[in-house]
């Protein structure tokens, strides 16, 4: 899907260069945006607020290259504020559930943490037990020691999470979704634990800083998955 667009991307360029009068909008920053929106969206399902955000944001400031004067770009800060409001609020359970479905864990006994605007610390210590972890405008620490962990998800929105693992236990493979704009999550997690992210990134990075084992424990695997933009994923052990 990368390389069609970047194939894509360069017959557009080439064939602006050929028509004098072809639009300038279509190969504009803000198409771009829109065009990185798509693909990060099909990736996931449509999943999580992140192509959302793309997408909008793109067609505001494309709005006023296609139609001059419209002056839309002073609706991109409520519009995105409605966005992600609508997102907490009618997404949040249905994720949920498919985090349980997925998972096949129990839907009860889930002890989860929401930071907004300041600071929270949570635990979690059921043995099928699901991390959910929501920080806006703030931060967000969970400590997990479940012997049976499942994974979870983590949306950080101008905001970051600490996850703290390095006492929990895996049985098979755990997967953990993270979904952040302009944030950061530090996830610290057993040097035997093996590690594999499927997370896509724009202006943002995954870093494992462990240090390296010889023989990682192919039984206990922690997949990340999700949309990073404008932030960063960090793995630590102690």
């Amino acid at each position: 899907m990368a390389g069609f667009i970047l194939l894509l991307i360069g017959i557009i360029i080439i064939i602006k260069q050929t028509i004098e009068d072809f639009p300038g909008w279509v190969v504009s920053w803000p198409m771009i945006l829109v065009v990185v929106g798509i693909f990060v969206g099909i990736r996931h399902g449509f999943r999580g607020p992140g192509w959302i955000i793309l997408i909008g944001v793109g067609c505001i400031f494309l709005a006023d290259k296609v139609m001059p004067g419209a002056n839309l770009k002073r609706y991109a800060l409520p519009v995105g504020i409605i966005v992600l409001g609508l997102f907490l609020i009618f997404a949040k359970s249905s994720q949920k559930a498919r985090l349980y479905r997925d998972m096949g864990a129990d839907c009860g006994g889930n002890d989860r943490g929401i930071g907004v605007s300041g600071a929270q610390d949570g635990v979690v210590g059921d043995e099928n037990d699901i991390l959910e972890s929501v920080s806006i405008f703030g931060s967000s620490k969970k400590v997990v020691f479940a012997k049976n962990f499942k994974g979870g998800e983590v949306v950080n929105i101008l905001g970051g999470s600490e996850i703290n693992c390095s006492q929990a236990d895996i049985q098979g493979v755990a997967k953990l979704e993270v979904v952040q704009v302009f944030g950061g999550t530090k996830i610290i997690v057993p040097a035997s634990w093996t590690v594999s992210s499927n997370a896509t990134s724009i202006f943002g990075g995954f870093e494992d800083k462990r240090a390296q084992v010889a023989h990682p424990d192919p039984g206990k695997v922690l997949v990340i998955d999700g949309t990073t933009i404008f932030g960063g994923i960090e793995i630590k052990s102690f």
